[in-house]
């Protein structure tokens, strides 16, 4: 969305004040088209300055808007990736790039996002330090078990490290310096993650300045980039290095690539490289150099099942069938996420049976924990299934899962699971469209009561023996 300004606040064809948001590359890549177009090489030097949005004195930006540049000519102000327009509701906007990029190893764009999220949330230090809970205050349910627990250890590792925790910048100021006069000449450009339309700032700001929304299409069914949008983007790359890519090429890099736009741009940056001379790229090429995004997409359909919640499930099950061999391994992968299921809940009920409490967090569960270990005999179970030998926060999710199933509901899945079996290998459905059942097998783990068909005698089965259902040789594998 753009909205007008007047003429005497342009700057040859471009406006005093501006806020783009939303992906981060396309973000950066909207900016550096202004700033190219008002800067040359030369002024860029001393011209251009960047404020880190996180760290922001609202004192030092006035200064700046309304100093004038000691060179002459135009002078832009960067302020990147500030959370003063974002609210509340954008806090798992930023939990997810805190998860993305820690996990990704990029540590320092995981610590300021952490910073980022502790300064919306109005955290202070203690409150970091003091354990989970307050990352669940904050979001809730909102983002899975495992990715709080990220969280977690970013903001651990940014209090280790001195990281500021700055509070939100005051937003009255900042309305009263958006609708100033800025002097002739001067620029000043923020960037964000995401905005809150309702905030009185951003409405501020959409009547002053150009606001823009940088966003990236993807898939409506999928975890990729839309097709179109994606062949564009790695063909308009490519030939403006002077290069061509083949379409076998352009297929096996959109089945190997994610949603992450600056990884994909990353990636061409070195093929681009690699081809040196050369002016197509092909198939081998990308198989050689293109990192598999999906490598642990694998998991996300079992995280996913564990929720039991149909609009994650499916898009899941989508996205797995597009990168494993073959259907069976999906089969067999969510047949043994149940076993294991199916054993957490025996052990709830079991070793757990006087500590456990709903909603126990991490912190309660580990001091449990060392107590059933001590008390515990080692299992003869295979260590495929022997939860307690697994590490401690994976068994707390497990756990804190199997509560959301009866057991008689594990039972009923394991039997659809039994059925889905025989039917992907004898039957014409089972050849010609396995998706069909699977995705049945998905509506059965997200339906809210037991299958109907189970009859009442399965109840009285004790937990320890339901750990004993035969799964096919085929799908446990």
């Amino acid at each position: 969305m753009s909205k007008k300004v007047p003429d005497e606040s342009r700057i040859e064809g471009h406006a005093s004040l501006y806020l783009f948001y939303g992906d981060e590359f396309l973000v950066k890549e909207r900016v550096h088209e202004i700033v190219s177009h008002i800067l040359n090489d030369k002024l860029r030097e001393t011209n251009l300055i960047v404020l880190d949005g996180n760290s922001l004195e609202l004192s030092d930006l006035f200064s700046l808007v309304f100093t004038p540049s000691l060179f002459g000519g135009p002078h832009v102000i960067v302020v990147d990736q500030t959370t003063i327009f974002m609210g509340r509701t954008d806090q798992k906007k930023l939990a997810g790039k805190v998860v993305e990029a820690w996990k990704a190893g990029e540590r320092k764009t995981a610590l300021r996002a952490v910073g980022q999220f502790v300064s919306l949330a109005g955290v202070d230090r203690d409150e970091v330090r003091s354990g989970l809970d307050w990352i669940n205050d904050v979001i809730g349910d909102a983002v899975p078990p495992e990715d709080r627990e990220v969280i977690w250890l970013a903001s651990q590792a940014l209090v280790d490290e001195g990281g500021a925790f700055t509070s939100s910048a005051n937003e009255t100021l900042v309305m009263e310096l958006v609708q100033s006069s800025f002097p002739q000449g001067t620029v000043l450009i923020f960037t964000a993650l995401a905005v809150d339309k309702r905030k009185k700032v951003f409405k501020v700001l959409e009547q002053r300045g150009n606001v823009v929304e940088c966003s990236v299409r993807e898939e409506k069914y999928g975890s990729g980039l839309d097709r179109s949008f994606f062949d564009s983007r790695v063909r308009d790359t490519l030939a403006l290095a002077g290069k061509k890519i083949s379409q076998e090429a352009l297929d096996r890099m959109y089945a190997v690539s994610g949603k992450e736009l600056r990884k994909l741009h990353s990636e061409l940056d070195k093929l681009v490289a690699y081809l040196g001379d050369r002016q197509q790229a092909g198939a081998q090429d990308v198989e050689l150099l293109f990192i598999d995004s999906h490598q642990g997409a694998f998991f996300d359909l079992t995280n996913a099942i564990r929720t039991a919640d149909l609009a994650k499930c499916l898009p899941a099950l989508h996205y797995n069938l597009r990168i494993v061999a073959h259907p069976l391994q999906t089969l067999a992968a969510i047949a043994t996420e149940f076993r294991r299921l199916i054993v957490a809940r025996e052990i709830l009920f079991t070793a757990f049976r006087s500590s456990w409490k709903r909603g126990m967090s991490y912190d309660g569960f580990s001091s449990a924990l060392k107590k059933v270990r001590e008390n515990t005999p080692k299992s003869d179970k295979s260590a495929k299934f022997d939860l307690l030998s697994m590490k401690d926060y994976p068994l707390y999710l497990y756990l804190r899962d199997a509560q959301k199933f009866t057991m008689e509901k594990l039972v009923s899945i394991m039997e659809e699971v039994l059925e889905a079996d025989i039917m992907m290998k004898s039957s014409s459905l089972g050849y010609y469209s396995p998706q069909t059942i699977l995705e049945n097998l998905i509506l059965t783990i997200c339906s809210p009561r037991g299958n109907e068909r189970l009859n009442r005698s399965k109840d009285q089965i004790k937990g320890s023996a339901l750990t004993n259902i035969v799964v096919p040789f085929s799908i446990q594998h």
